[in-house]
Protein backbone atom coordinates (compact mmCIF):
# COMPACT_ATOMS: atom_id res chain seq x y z
CA UNK A 1 0.00 0.00 0.00
CA UNK A 2 1.33 3.57 -1.25
CA UNK A 3 2.40 6.05 2.14
CA UNK A 4 0.12 8.82 2.67
CA UNK A 5 1.40 11.66 0.80
CA UNK A 6 2.43 14.85 2.90
CA UNK A 7 1.12 18.16 1.43
CA UNK A 8 2.76 21.22 2.19
CA UNK A 9 0.03 23.50 3.45
CA UNK A 10 2.33 26.72 3.44
CA UNK A 11 1.95 27.70 0.10
CA UNK A 12 -1.17 25.54 -1.14
CA UNK A 13 -3.35 27.30 -3.19
CA UNK A 14 -6.95 28.36 -2.68
CA UNK A 15 -9.11 28.49 -5.75
CA UNK A 16 -11.36 31.34 -7.16
CA UNK A 17 -14.30 29.45 -6.42
CA UNK A 18 -13.70 28.73 -3.11
CA UNK A 19 -12.36 32.56 -2.32
CA UNK A 20 -15.73 33.82 -3.86
CA UNK A 21 -17.94 31.37 -1.48
CA UNK A 22 -15.86 32.59 1.83
CA UNK A 23 -16.12 36.46 0.28
CA UNK A 24 -20.20 35.32 0.59
CA UNK A 25 -19.74 33.86 3.38
CA UNK A 26 -17.62 36.88 5.06
CA UNK A 27 -20.35 39.21 3.80
CA UNK A 28 -23.41 37.36 4.99
CA UNK A 29 -21.74 37.49 8.20
CA UNK A 30 -21.00 41.68 8.19
CA UNK A 31 -24.84 42.19 7.58
CA UNK A 32 -25.81 39.60 10.28
CA UNK A 33 -23.72 40.62 12.75
CA UNK A 34 -24.12 44.57 11.99
CA UNK A 35 -20.20 44.93 12.62
CA UNK A 36 -17.90 46.82 10.07
CA UNK A 37 -15.07 44.43 9.24
CA UNK A 38 -15.49 40.01 9.05
CA UNK A 39 -11.98 38.99 7.47
CA UNK A 40 -10.34 35.44 7.12
CA UNK A 41 -6.70 35.70 8.05
CA UNK A 42 -3.99 33.49 6.36
CA UNK A 43 -0.39 32.80 8.25
CA UNK A 44 2.79 33.78 6.35
CA UNK A 45 5.32 33.56 8.67
CA UNK A 46 6.74 35.74 10.09
CA UNK A 47 3.77 37.37 9.16
CA UNK A 48 0.00 37.04 8.88
CA UNK A 49 -2.01 38.10 5.28
CA UNK A 50 -5.75 39.66 5.44
CA UNK A 51 -6.74 36.78 2.99
CA UNK A 52 -10.64 37.63 2.38
CA UNK A 53 -12.10 41.17 4.25
CA UNK A 54 -15.56 41.87 3.93
CA UNK A 55 -17.49 44.38 1.79
CA UNK A 56 -19.10 46.44 4.57
CA UNK A 57 -18.84 49.73 5.75
CA UNK A 58 -16.41 50.85 8.08
CA UNK A 59 -13.51 48.19 7.59
CA UNK A 60 -10.23 49.46 7.61
CA UNK A 61 -8.80 46.04 6.66
CA UNK A 62 -7.70 45.50 2.93
CA UNK A 63 -7.15 41.98 1.04
CA UNK A 64 -3.56 40.99 1.29
CA UNK A 65 -2.94 43.29 3.87
CA UNK A 66 0.00 42.18 5.71
CA UNK A 67 0.97 42.54 9.36
CA UNK A 68 3.66 41.39 11.49
CA UNK A 69 3.79 38.09 14.04
CA UNK A 70 4.70 38.77 17.56
CA UNK A 71 3.33 42.08 17.62
CA UNK A 72 0.05 41.28 20.21
CA UNK A 73 -2.28 40.54 17.51
CA UNK A 74 -5.62 38.86 18.18
CA UNK A 75 -5.31 36.62 15.56
CA UNK A 76 -1.81 35.37 17.04
CA UNK A 77 -3.40 34.38 20.44
CA UNK A 78 -6.53 32.78 18.32
CA UNK A 79 -3.42 30.20 15.96
CA UNK A 80 -1.46 29.61 19.31
CA UNK A 81 -4.55 28.61 21.64
CA UNK A 82 -6.62 26.62 18.62
CA UNK A 83 -9.19 27.84 20.19
CA UNK A 84 -11.75 30.59 20.93
CA UNK A 85 -10.99 33.95 21.44
CA UNK A 86 -13.22 36.54 22.29
CA UNK A 87 -12.56 40.30 23.65
CA UNK A 88 -15.81 42.21 24.06
CA UNK A 89 -13.84 45.59 24.86
CA UNK A 90 -9.79 45.94 24.59
CA UNK A 91 -10.18 49.63 26.01
CA UNK A 92 -11.25 47.91 29.14
CA UNK A 93 -9.24 44.84 29.22
CA UNK A 94 -5.67 45.32 30.58
CA UNK A 95 -4.43 42.51 28.17
CA UNK A 96 -5.63 43.85 25.43
CA UNK A 97 -5.74 47.74 25.55
CA UNK A 98 -2.22 47.96 23.86
CA UNK A 99 -3.10 45.65 20.78
CA UNK A 100 -2.72 47.09 17.10
CA UNK A 101 -5.87 46.89 16.07
CA UNK A 102 -6.81 49.86 19.03
CA UNK A 103 -5.38 52.34 16.15
CA UNK A 104 -7.82 51.35 13.82
CA UNK A 105 -10.87 51.89 15.96
CA UNK A 106 -11.28 48.04 16.03
CA UNK A 107 -12.00 47.72 20.02
CA UNK A 108 -13.96 44.58 20.40
CA UNK A 109 -13.10 40.59 18.43
CA UNK A 110 -14.35 37.44 18.27
CA UNK A 111 -12.14 34.64 16.22
CA UNK A 112 -11.76 31.20 15.64
CA UNK A 113 -8.78 29.10 14.28
CA UNK A 114 -9.06 27.51 10.98
CA UNK A 115 -7.08 24.43 10.70
CA UNK A 116 -6.37 22.34 7.70
CA UNK A 117 -6.74 18.31 7.93
CA UNK A 118 -3.28 18.08 8.41
CA UNK A 119 -3.85 19.80 11.87
CA UNK A 120 -1.42 22.71 10.10
CA UNK A 121 -2.83 26.13 10.99
CA UNK A 122 -4.27 27.79 7.90
CA UNK A 123 -5.28 30.88 9.70
CA UNK A 124 -8.20 32.73 11.52
CA UNK A 125 -11.99 33.86 10.81
CA UNK A 126 -12.70 36.58 12.89
CA UNK A 127 -15.04 39.82 13.07
CA UNK A 128 -14.35 43.32 14.21
CA UNK A 129 -16.65 45.92 15.88
CA UNK A 130 -15.79 49.59 16.07
CA UNK A 131 -17.94 49.40 19.58
CA UNK A 132 -18.14 47.50 22.92
CA UNK A 133 -19.39 43.80 21.64
CA UNK A 134 -20.05 40.91 24.08
CA UNK A 135 -20.90 38.31 20.72
CA UNK A 136 -23.88 36.08 22.53
CA UNK A 137 -23.84 32.65 21.87
CA UNK A 138 -25.73 33.02 18.66
CA UNK A 139 -22.92 34.66 17.30
CA UNK A 140 -20.47 32.73 18.72
CA UNK A 141 -22.84 29.42 16.87
CA UNK A 142 -23.03 31.52 13.26
CA UNK A 143 -19.30 32.28 13.71
CA UNK A 144 -18.33 28.11 14.35
CA UNK A 145 -20.76 26.89 11.18
CA UNK A 146 -19.13 29.56 8.96
CA UNK A 147 -15.60 28.21 10.63
CA UNK A 148 -17.11 24.52 9.50
CA UNK A 149 -17.73 25.48 6.29
CA UNK A 150 -14.36 26.87 5.01
CA UNK A 151 -12.42 23.82 7.28
CA UNK A 152 -14.68 21.65 5.04
CA UNK A 153 -13.33 23.21 1.84
CA UNK A 154 -9.96 23.65 3.12
CA UNK A 155 -10.21 19.88 3.69
CA UNK A 156 -11.38 19.36 -0.07
CA UNK A 157 -8.47 21.62 -1.50
CA UNK A 158 -6.08 19.36 0.90
CA UNK A 159 -7.47 16.08 -0.62
CA UNK A 160 -7.40 17.65 -4.47
CA UNK A 161 -3.95 18.00 -3.74
CA UNK A 162 -3.08 14.66 -2.53
CA UNK A 163 -4.80 12.92 -4.59
CA UNK A 164 -3.02 14.89 -7.45
CA UNK A 165 0.41 14.85 -6.17
CA UNK A 166 -0.37 11.17 -5.51
CA UNK A 167 -1.30 10.36 -9.20
CA UNK A 168 2.10 12.62 -9.87
CA UNK A 169 3.57 9.68 -8.19
CA UNK A 170 2.06 6.78 -9.44
CA UNK A 171 2.59 8.90 -12.87
CA UNK A 172 6.28 9.22 -12.33
CA UNK A 173 6.20 5.15 -10.66
CA UNK A 174 5.20 4.04 -13.88
CA UNK A 175 6.60 5.94 -16.07
CA UNK A 176 9.63 4.41 -14.01
CA UNK A 177 8.68 0.87 -14.29
CA UNK A 178 7.76 1.05 -17.87
CA UNK A 179 11.21 2.71 -18.49
CA UNK A 180 12.88 -0.21 -16.02
CA UNK A 181 10.72 -2.97 -18.27
CA UNK A 182 11.84 -1.26 -21.21
CA UNK A 183 15.53 -1.53 -20.32
CA UNK A 184 15.06 -4.75 -19.08
CA UNK A 185 13.01 -5.95 -22.71
CA UNK A 186 16.08 -4.56 -24.41
CA UNK A 187 18.81 -6.47 -21.99
CA UNK A 188 16.75 -9.11 -22.87
CA UNK A 189 16.72 -9.04 -26.58
CA UNK A 190 19.99 -8.01 -26.61
CA UNK A 191 20.88 -11.35 -24.02
CA UNK A 192 18.79 -13.25 -26.55
CA UNK A 193 20.82 -12.34 -29.86
CA UNK A 194 23.77 -13.06 -27.56
CA UNK A 195 22.39 -16.67 -26.67
CA UNK A 196 21.27 -17.29 -30.16
CA UNK A 197 24.69 -16.60 -31.54
CA UNK A 198 26.32 -18.55 -29.07
CA UNK A 199 23.63 -21.40 -30.02
CA UNK A 200 24.60 -21.36 -33.59
CA UNK A 201 28.05 -21.87 -32.49
CA UNK A 202 27.74 -24.34 -30.23
CA UNK A 203 25.15 -26.13 -32.68
CA UNK A 204 28.01 -25.59 -35.50
CA UNK A 205 30.60 -26.97 -33.36
CA UNK A 206 28.64 -29.54 -31.72
CA UNK A 207 27.88 -30.92 -35.34
CA UNK A 208 30.66 -30.02 -37.51
CA UNK A 209 33.19 -30.77 -34.74
CA UNK A 210 31.55 -34.46 -33.96
CA UNK A 211 31.93 -35.06 -37.63
CA UNK A 212 28.24 -34.89 -38.06
CA UNK A 213 26.69 -33.42 -41.40
CA UNK A 214 23.71 -31.55 -41.88
CA UNK A 215 21.33 -31.60 -44.88
CA UNK A 216 18.28 -29.53 -45.84
CA UNK A 217 15.96 -31.27 -47.75
CA UNK A 218 13.17 -29.08 -50.00
CA UNK A 219 10.25 -32.02 -50.58
CA UNK A 220 8.50 -29.42 -52.81
CA UNK A 221 10.78 -28.59 -55.46
CA UNK A 222 13.45 -31.12 -54.88
CA UNK A 223 16.39 -29.05 -53.74
CA UNK A 224 18.71 -30.16 -51.32
CA UNK A 225 21.11 -27.98 -49.24
CA UNK A 226 24.42 -30.37 -47.70
CA UNK A 227 26.66 -28.72 -45.37
CA UNK A 228 30.50 -28.69 -46.05
CA UNK A 229 30.92 -31.59 -43.33
CA UNK A 230 28.47 -33.23 -45.00
CA UNK A 231 29.65 -33.31 -48.51
CA UNK A 232 33.32 -34.51 -46.93
CA UNK A 233 31.53 -37.06 -44.98
CA UNK A 234 29.84 -38.77 -48.37
CA UNK A 235 32.51 -37.77 -50.77
CA UNK A 236 30.53 -35.97 -52.84
CA UNK A 237 31.62 -32.37 -54.74
CA UNK A 238 29.04 -29.18 -54.98
CA UNK A 239 28.40 -29.73 -58.64
CA UNK A 240 27.34 -33.67 -58.28
CA UNK A 241 24.16 -32.25 -55.61
CA UNK A 242 21.68 -32.20 -58.35
CA UNK A 243 18.83 -33.26 -55.46
CA UNK A 244 18.25 -36.03 -53.20
CA UNK A 245 18.09 -38.62 -56.02
CA UNK A 246 21.85 -39.24 -54.57
CA UNK A 247 20.07 -41.97 -52.05
CA UNK A 248 19.09 -44.26 -54.83
CA UNK A 249 22.07 -44.16 -56.75
CA UNK A 250 24.72 -44.60 -53.98
CA UNK A 251 22.62 -46.66 -51.29
CA UNK A 252 23.39 -50.27 -50.93
CA UNK A 253 20.71 -52.22 -52.97
CA UNK A 254 20.19 -54.73 -49.34
CA UNK A 255 18.95 -51.47 -47.67
CA UNK A 256 17.39 -49.03 -50.27
CA UNK A 257 14.14 -51.01 -50.39
CA UNK A 258 13.69 -50.76 -46.66
CA UNK A 259 14.65 -47.55 -46.35
CA UNK A 260 12.39 -46.14 -48.89
CA UNK A 261 9.51 -47.73 -47.64
CA UNK A 262 10.36 -46.14 -44.21
CA UNK A 263 10.80 -43.02 -45.47
CA UNK A 264 7.43 -43.32 -47.06
CA UNK A 265 5.70 -44.05 -44.31
CA UNK A 266 7.48 -41.50 -41.99
CA UNK A 267 6.31 -38.81 -44.71
CA UNK A 268 2.33 -39.64 -44.47
CA UNK A 269 2.66 -38.90 -40.89
CA UNK A 270 5.36 -37.18 -39.65
CA UNK A 271 5.58 -37.56 -36.35
CA UNK A 272 8.47 -37.41 -34.00
CA UNK A 273 11.41 -38.10 -35.92
CA UNK A 274 12.79 -40.79 -38.82
CA UNK A 275 15.98 -42.05 -37.85
CA UNK A 276 17.49 -44.98 -40.59
CA UNK A 277 21.20 -46.74 -40.39
CA UNK A 278 22.70 -47.84 -44.00
CA UNK A 279 25.35 -48.28 -46.01
CA UNK A 280 26.35 -45.64 -48.69
CA UNK A 281 28.91 -45.84 -51.41
CA UNK A 282 31.59 -43.20 -51.22
CA UNK A 283 34.32 -43.59 -54.33
CA UNK A 284 35.11 -47.48 -54.24
CA UNK A 285 34.27 -47.92 -50.69
CA UNK A 286 31.19 -48.81 -48.47
CA UNK A 287 30.49 -46.97 -45.02
CA UNK A 288 27.83 -47.24 -42.57
CA UNK A 289 25.37 -44.29 -42.31
CA UNK A 290 23.09 -42.95 -39.61
CA UNK A 291 20.79 -40.74 -40.85
CA UNK A 292 18.71 -38.27 -38.54
CA UNK A 293 15.57 -35.88 -39.79
CA UNK A 294 12.67 -34.04 -38.80
CA UNK A 295 9.69 -32.30 -40.80
CA UNK A 296 9.73 -28.82 -39.99
CA UNK A 297 7.33 -27.36 -42.20
CA UNK A 298 3.79 -28.25 -43.48
CA UNK A 299 1.19 -27.01 -46.51
CA UNK A 300 -2.24 -26.10 -45.52
CA UNK A 301 -3.12 -29.63 -46.18
CA UNK A 302 -0.16 -31.23 -44.02
CA UNK A 303 1.57 -32.62 -46.19
CA UNK A 304 5.84 -32.53 -45.83
CA UNK A 305 7.56 -28.86 -46.91
CA UNK A 306 10.91 -29.32 -45.56
CA UNK A 307 12.88 -31.72 -43.58
CA UNK A 308 16.22 -31.37 -42.12
CA UNK A 309 18.87 -33.86 -40.52
CA UNK A 310 22.26 -34.87 -40.00
CA UNK A 311 24.51 -37.85 -41.13
CA UNK A 312 26.57 -39.61 -38.72
CA UNK A 313 29.41 -42.27 -40.16
CA UNK A 314 28.82 -45.15 -37.67
CA UNK A 315 30.88 -47.83 -39.80
CA UNK A 316 33.58 -48.06 -36.96
CA UNK A 317 30.57 -48.90 -34.59
CA UNK A 318 28.87 -51.79 -37.06
CA UNK A 319 32.41 -52.94 -36.99
CA UNK A 320 32.80 -53.23 -33.50
CA UNK A 321 29.30 -55.11 -33.44
CA UNK A 322 30.32 -57.45 -35.95
CA UNK A 323 33.28 -58.59 -34.08
CA UNK A 324 31.30 -58.26 -30.71
CA UNK A 325 28.68 -61.06 -32.28
CA UNK A 326 31.09 -62.71 -33.28
CA UNK A 327 32.00 -62.87 -29.42
CA UNK A 328 29.01 -63.58 -28.01
CA UNK A 329 28.70 -66.65 -30.49
CA UNK A 330 30.79 -68.31 -27.78
CA UNK A 331 29.53 -66.31 -24.82
CA UNK A 332 27.09 -68.58 -23.09
CA UNK A 333 29.30 -71.06 -22.66
CA UNK A 334 31.64 -68.80 -21.42
CA UNK A 335 29.12 -67.99 -18.63
CA UNK A 336 27.85 -71.10 -18.18
CA UNK A 337 31.23 -72.10 -17.48
CA UNK A 338 31.83 -69.35 -15.56
CA UNK A 339 28.77 -69.59 -13.27
CA UNK A 340 30.11 -73.19 -13.06
CA UNK A 341 33.30 -71.53 -11.20
CA UNK A 342 31.22 -69.00 -9.28
CA UNK A 343 28.77 -71.21 -7.61
CA UNK A 344 31.77 -73.49 -6.23
CA UNK A 345 33.52 -71.01 -5.29
CA UNK A 346 30.56 -69.19 -3.72
CA UNK A 347 29.99 -72.80 -1.81
CA UNK A 348 33.31 -72.55 -0.73
CA UNK A 349 32.76 -69.34 1.06
CA UNK A 350 29.72 -70.24 2.36
CA UNK A 351 31.17 -73.25 4.12
CA UNK A 352 33.92 -71.14 4.88
CA UNK A 353 32.14 -68.15 6.42
CA UNK A 354 29.71 -70.86 8.19
CA UNK A 355 32.75 -72.50 9.71
CA UNK A 356 33.99 -68.71 10.95
CA UNK A 357 30.51 -68.48 12.36
CA UNK A 358 30.75 -71.55 14.47
CA UNK A 359 33.98 -70.89 15.30
CA UNK A 360 33.13 -67.67 16.66
CA UNK A 361 29.94 -68.53 18.50
CA UNK A 362 32.12 -72.15 20.07
CA UNK A 363 35.06 -69.57 21.20
CA UNK A 364 32.48 -67.27 22.55
CA UNK A 365 30.44 -70.07 24.26
CA UNK A 366 33.89 -71.63 25.21
CA UNK A 367 34.74 -68.32 27.14
CA UNK A 368 31.52 -67.58 28.87
CA UNK A 369 31.27 -70.94 30.32
CA UNK A 370 35.04 -71.29 31.06
CA UNK A 371 34.51 -69.22 34.27
CA UNK A 372 31.67 -70.74 35.62
CA UNK A 373 33.04 -74.90 34.80
CA UNK A 374 36.56 -73.11 36.28
CA UNK A 375 34.46 -72.29 39.37
CA UNK A 376 32.77 -75.78 39.73
CA UNK A 377 36.33 -78.08 39.20
CA UNK A 378 37.96 -75.75 41.74
CA UNK A 379 35.24 -75.88 43.98
CA UNK A 380 34.96 -79.33 43.96
CA UNK A 381 38.92 -80.19 44.22
CA UNK A 382 38.77 -78.21 46.99
CA UNK A 383 35.96 -80.08 48.35
CA UNK A 384 37.70 -82.87 47.48
CA UNK A 385 40.67 -81.59 49.90
CA UNK A 386 38.35 -80.73 52.54
CA UNK A 387 36.72 -84.16 52.99
CA UNK A 388 40.38 -86.33 52.49
CA UNK A 389 41.41 -84.01 55.84
CA UNK A 390 38.58 -84.68 57.99
CA UNK A 391 38.74 -87.93 57.44
CA UNK A 392 42.61 -88.29 58.44
CA UNK A 393 41.68 -86.44 61.42
CA UNK A 394 39.16 -88.84 62.08
CA UNK A 395 41.13 -91.95 61.35
CA UNK A 396 43.65 -90.88 63.90
CA UNK A 397 40.96 -89.64 66.59
CA UNK A 398 42.04 -85.59 66.00
CA UNK A 399 38.85 -84.65 64.64
CA UNK A 400 37.32 -82.14 67.14
CA UNK A 401 34.07 -80.55 67.50
CA UNK A 402 35.32 -77.42 66.28
CA UNK A 403 36.89 -78.79 63.30
CA UNK A 404 33.60 -80.64 62.26
CA UNK A 405 31.98 -77.24 62.05
CA UNK A 406 34.06 -75.05 60.20
CA UNK A 407 34.11 -78.11 57.68
CA UNK A 408 30.30 -78.20 57.66
CA UNK A 409 30.41 -74.02 57.29
CA UNK A 410 33.06 -74.49 54.64
CA UNK A 411 31.36 -77.35 52.86
CA UNK A 412 28.07 -74.86 52.72
CA UNK A 413 29.92 -72.42 51.49
CA UNK A 414 31.27 -74.23 48.61
CA UNK A 415 28.16 -76.14 47.58
CA UNK A 416 26.50 -72.98 47.24
CA UNK A 417 29.18 -71.70 45.07
CA UNK A 418 28.89 -74.96 42.99
CA UNK A 419 25.26 -74.63 42.48
CA UNK A 420 25.34 -70.84 41.69
CA UNK A 421 28.09 -71.55 38.84
CA UNK A 422 26.03 -74.92 37.86
CA UNK A 423 23.04 -73.10 37.12
CA UNK A 424 25.31 -70.15 35.56
CA UNK A 425 26.59 -72.95 32.99
CA UNK A 426 22.86 -74.22 32.56
CA UNK A 427 21.63 -70.82 31.97
CA UNK A 428 24.47 -70.25 29.29
CA UNK A 429 23.77 -73.82 27.73
CA UNK A 430 20.16 -73.24 27.46
CA UNK A 431 20.63 -69.86 25.82
CA UNK A 432 22.71 -71.60 23.86
CA UNK A 433 20.48 -74.29 22.59
CA UNK A 434 18.17 -70.87 22.03
CA UNK A 435 20.21 -69.41 19.09
CA UNK A 436 19.38 -72.92 17.08
CA UNK A 437 15.99 -72.56 17.97
CA UNK A 438 13.58 -74.64 15.70
CA UNK A 439 9.98 -72.80 14.61
CA UNK A 440 8.57 -76.49 15.25
CA UNK A 441 9.36 -75.79 18.87
CA UNK A 442 6.82 -72.96 19.01
CA UNK A 443 2.87 -73.44 18.82
CA UNK A 444 1.38 -71.44 16.04
CA UNK A 445 -2.36 -69.92 17.20
CA UNK A 446 -4.69 -66.72 16.36
CA UNK A 447 -4.78 -64.07 18.71
CA UNK A 448 -4.59 -60.47 19.54
CA UNK A 449 -1.23 -58.97 19.98
CA UNK A 450 -2.30 -56.02 21.95
CA UNK A 451 -3.75 -58.16 24.33
CA UNK A 452 -0.68 -60.36 24.52
CA UNK A 453 1.20 -57.40 24.48
CA UNK A 454 -0.53 -55.76 27.08
CA UNK A 455 -0.54 -58.83 29.55
CA UNK A 456 3.19 -59.51 28.66
CA UNK A 457 4.37 -55.72 29.37
CA UNK A 458 2.09 -55.81 33.21
CA UNK A 459 4.31 -58.43 34.26
CA UNK A 460 7.59 -57.44 32.72
CA UNK A 461 7.36 -53.63 33.65
CA UNK A 462 4.80 -53.43 36.74
CA UNK A 463 3.87 -49.95 37.85
CA UNK A 464 4.82 -50.15 41.48
CA UNK A 465 7.83 -51.76 40.76
CA UNK A 466 9.31 -49.64 37.48
CA UNK A 467 7.32 -46.19 38.72
CA UNK A 468 9.66 -44.02 35.61
CA UNK A 469 8.90 -45.94 33.17
CA UNK A 470 5.86 -45.09 30.62
CA UNK A 471 4.53 -47.66 28.45
CA UNK A 472 2.90 -46.27 25.39
CA UNK A 473 1.25 -49.62 23.16
CA UNK A 474 0.21 -48.81 19.49
CA UNK A 475 -1.67 -51.64 18.37
CA UNK A 476 -5.23 -51.60 16.88
CA UNK A 477 -7.48 -53.94 19.52
CA UNK A 478 -9.42 -56.01 16.70
CA UNK A 479 -6.18 -56.77 15.31
CA UNK A 480 -5.86 -60.68 15.02
CA UNK A 481 -3.15 -63.02 13.47
CA UNK A 482 -2.00 -66.35 13.27
CA UNK A 483 1.62 -66.86 14.35
CA UNK A 484 3.88 -67.99 17.61
CA UNK A 485 2.82 -65.69 20.22
CA UNK A 486 5.34 -66.73 22.67
CA UNK A 487 7.78 -66.05 20.12
CA UNK A 488 6.51 -62.69 20.30
CA UNK A 489 6.77 -62.62 23.81
CA UNK A 490 10.33 -63.48 24.13
CA UNK A 491 11.21 -61.18 21.20
CA UNK A 492 9.87 -58.94 23.74
CA UNK A 493 11.02 -59.86 26.41
CA UNK A 494 14.73 -59.21 25.32
CA UNK A 495 14.39 -55.98 24.01
CA UNK A 496 13.06 -54.72 27.32
CA UNK A 497 15.81 -56.54 29.19
CA UNK A 498 17.57 -54.75 26.59
CA UNK A 499 16.61 -51.67 26.99
CA UNK A 500 16.77 -51.51 31.04
CA UNK A 501 20.33 -52.95 30.63
CA UNK A 502 21.52 -50.52 28.27
CA UNK A 503 19.07 -47.73 27.57
CA UNK A 504 18.00 -46.60 30.88
CA UNK A 505 21.12 -47.86 32.89
CA UNK A 506 21.98 -43.61 33.49
CA UNK A 507 18.58 -42.02 33.27
CA UNK A 508 16.55 -44.46 35.38
CA UNK A 509 13.63 -44.65 33.26
CA UNK A 510 12.03 -43.26 29.92
CA UNK A 511 9.77 -44.09 27.55
CA UNK A 512 9.17 -47.64 25.74
CA UNK A 513 7.04 -47.45 22.37
CA UNK A 514 5.78 -50.53 21.01
CA UNK A 515 3.58 -50.16 17.03
CA UNK A 516 2.19 -53.78 15.91
CA UNK A 517 0.47 -52.83 12.04
CA UNK A 518 -0.65 -54.64 9.47
CA UNK A 519 -0.19 -53.98 5.62
CA UNK A 520 -2.23 -56.76 3.68
CA UNK A 521 -0.06 -60.21 4.27
CA UNK A 522 2.81 -58.55 6.19
CA UNK A 523 3.33 -57.41 9.76
CA UNK A 524 5.27 -54.49 11.18
CA UNK A 525 6.27 -54.34 14.78
CA UNK A 526 8.21 -51.21 16.16
CA UNK A 527 10.10 -51.44 19.43
CA UNK A 528 11.24 -48.19 20.14
CA UNK A 529 12.86 -46.44 23.67
CA UNK A 530 14.41 -42.97 23.90
CA UNK A 531 17.16 -44.02 26.00
CA UNK A 532 20.85 -43.36 25.54
CA UNK A 533 20.98 -44.91 21.93
CA UNK A 534 23.91 -47.24 20.05
CA UNK A 535 26.86 -45.69 18.61
CA UNK A 536 26.94 -46.23 15.06
CA UNK A 537 30.40 -47.70 15.33
CA UNK A 538 28.48 -50.77 17.40
CA UNK A 539 25.20 -50.58 15.59
CA UNK A 540 26.47 -53.82 12.86
CA UNK A 541 28.03 -56.06 15.92
CA UNK A 542 24.65 -56.01 18.47
CA UNK A 543 23.10 -58.91 16.83
CA UNK A 544 26.33 -61.01 16.62
CA UNK A 545 26.28 -63.54 19.77
CA UNK A 546 28.03 -63.15 22.53
CA UNK A 547 28.67 -59.56 22.01
CA UNK A 548 28.34 -56.93 25.32
CA UNK A 549 28.91 -53.58 26.23
CA UNK A 550 29.29 -55.06 29.86
CA UNK A 551 32.18 -57.52 29.70
CA UNK A 552 32.46 -58.44 33.37
CA UNK A 553 29.34 -56.48 34.70
CA UNK A 554 27.02 -59.79 34.27
CA UNK A 555 26.40 -58.79 30.63
CA UNK A 556 26.36 -62.20 28.24
CA UNK A 557 25.58 -60.50 24.60
CA UNK A 558 23.24 -62.95 23.70
CA UNK A 559 19.87 -60.95 24.30
CA UNK A 560 20.15 -59.11 21.06
CA UNK A 561 21.28 -62.57 19.31
CA UNK A 562 18.26 -64.03 20.49
CA UNK A 563 15.86 -61.55 19.03
CA UNK A 564 17.49 -61.88 15.82
CA UNK A 565 16.92 -65.42 15.65
CA UNK A 566 13.49 -65.51 16.60
CA UNK A 567 12.82 -62.74 13.84
CA UNK A 568 14.26 -64.96 10.89
CA UNK A 569 14.39 -68.55 12.21
CA UNK A 570 10.52 -68.62 13.46
CA UNK A 571 8.91 -64.96 11.97
CA UNK A 572 10.46 -65.45 8.65
CA UNK A 573 11.00 -62.20 9.06
CA UNK A 574 13.86 -58.98 9.14
CA UNK A 575 15.06 -56.48 11.42
CA UNK A 576 16.97 -53.65 11.40
CA UNK A 577 18.64 -51.21 13.84
CA UNK A 578 17.45 -47.17 13.72
CA UNK A 579 19.38 -45.26 16.38
CA UNK A 580 21.24 -41.97 16.93
CA UNK A 581 23.22 -41.33 20.19
CA UNK A 582 21.50 -39.90 23.16
CA UNK A 583 17.85 -39.91 21.04
CA UNK A 584 17.32 -43.63 21.71
CA UNK A 585 16.60 -46.91 19.95
CA UNK A 586 14.07 -48.45 17.45
CA UNK A 587 14.05 -52.24 16.20
CA UNK A 588 12.03 -52.58 12.97
CA UNK A 589 10.54 -55.90 12.75
CA UNK A 590 8.79 -56.81 9.65
CA UNK A 591 7.37 -60.48 9.17
CA UNK A 592 4.57 -62.43 7.31
CA UNK A 593 1.33 -62.01 9.45
CA UNK A 594 0.96 -65.84 8.30
CA UNK A 595 4.14 -67.65 8.25
CA UNK A 596 4.62 -70.98 6.85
Amino acid sequence: MRAAVDVKTANLAVGHDYAEKWQEVLDLLARLLRIPAALIMRVQPPRIKVFLSSRSDGNPYEEDELADLGTGLYCETVMARRGELIVPNALSDLDWDHNPDIKLGMISYMGLPLIWPNQDVFGTICVLDSEENPYNATYRQLLAQFRAMVERDLRQIYNDKARAEEDAALRADEAERVRREFERLRAGERKALQALRESEERWHFALEGAGDGVWDWDLSEGGVFLSSRCQQLLGLFPAEITGFQLWQTRMHPDELPAVQAELASYLQRPEGSFVSEHRFRRGDDWIWLLARGMVVSLDIHGRPLRMIGTYSDITARKQAETELQLLNNHLEERVAARGAELQTAMQQISIAEKQAALARMVAGMAHELNTPIGNVLLCSSQMRADIGAIAADDAEKRLSRKGLQEFLQKAGETCELLQRNSEQAGDLIGRFKQIAVDQLDQPKRSFHPAKVMANLLETLLPAEHHPHIRIELRIPTDLVIENYPSALEQLVSHLVANTLAHGFDEKGGGAIRIDIGRDQDELTLIYADDGKGIGHELQSKVFDPFFTTRMGQGGMGLGLALVHNIVQAILKGRIRLESEPGQGAAFIINFPANPS
